[in-house]
């Protein structure tokens, strides 16, 4: 909508030009404002996507390990909700532009890979359950519930902006609450070794934990995943060579070729 309104404004529809409607009176956009939205609107689809792929590039990794996973859960809510407020106190093409710039390249290098990562304290089935609805009922039902609040102040850039920052703000705050929340949570599930939908995960009888058990059954030389001594060395017998039984009627010299 701002875009339109400001290359409007810069490129004017006379009564002269097939862009004005003489029985309504009501006029669209030149061919001129037509393509500078155009240009504009792969400006903005070229930077939002230039920004995603440096910064999980060279920036989502170092951030998460920097900062760790609690903290980077709080930080795209709280750029949203300073971005919001920037919005609203400076209404501008280009600030809104700029703002749009932030939240969905953040949100594709650094809050998707961050909330993929919540995951991990989850066993297989809650893993699949709460994915399939987060993606599908989850991310449709928010985007719907967006663009009602867009039609309901769509009657000009102004209103829109006036109140839909404020449902921004209240949305922004809520964001960081639930960040802050589930944060606190993936610290507790993974010191502890607890499983999320697991029956069998959590604090033992004796105090420890299914971590600790893992880890002792890993010392446990018959295991799959057990290490090897040095005089556990494997056998003529497991590696497939002949044995002595086989080489009793062979001579000497047959058996050391």
């Amino acid at each position: 909508v701002l875009a339109k309104d400001h290359f409007a404004s810069e490129h004017p529809c006379e009564p002269s030009m097939p862009c004005f409607d003489p029985i309504e009176g009501n006029h669209g956009l030149t061919e001129e404002a037509t393509a500078a939205v155009t240009t504009f609107l792969g400006s903005f689809g070229q930077a939002t996507n230039g920004l995603s792929f440096v910064m999980s590039l060279l920036g989502t990794s170092a951030v998460i390990r920097y900062l760790g996973l609690r903290l980077t859960l709080l930080l795209f809510p709280s750029l949203c909700l300073a971005v919001v407020i920037m919005v609203r106190l400076r209404p501008t093409l280009f600030v809104v532009f700029l703002a749009m710039i932030l939240l969905k390249g953040f949100s594709y290098s650094l809050n998707n890979p961050t909330k993929e990562m919540l995951y991990q304290p989850t066993s297989q089935a809650v893993r699949y359950k709460a994915k399939s609805w987060i993606d599908t009922f989850g991310a449709r039902g928010s985007k719907a519930l967006g663009s009602v609040v867009t039609n309901a102040f769509s009657n000009s850039a102004q209103t829109l902006i006036a109140n839909g920052s404020l449902v921004g703000i209240a949305v922004a705050s809520f964001l960081i609450w639930n960040a802050r929340f589930m944060g606190q949570k993936f610290d507790e599930y993974t010191e502890s070794g607890y499983i999320v939908g697991d029956e069998n995960s959590g604090i033992a009888e004796d105090g420890g934990t299914n971590l600790q058990f893992g880890m002792a059954q890993n010392e446990v030389s018959d295991t799959s995943c057990a290490v090897l001594d040095d005089d556990d060395e494997v056998g003529p017998e497991e590696e497939g060579q002949d044995t002595g039984v086989e080489n009793a009627g062979k001579s000497p010299e047959v058996s050391r070729v």
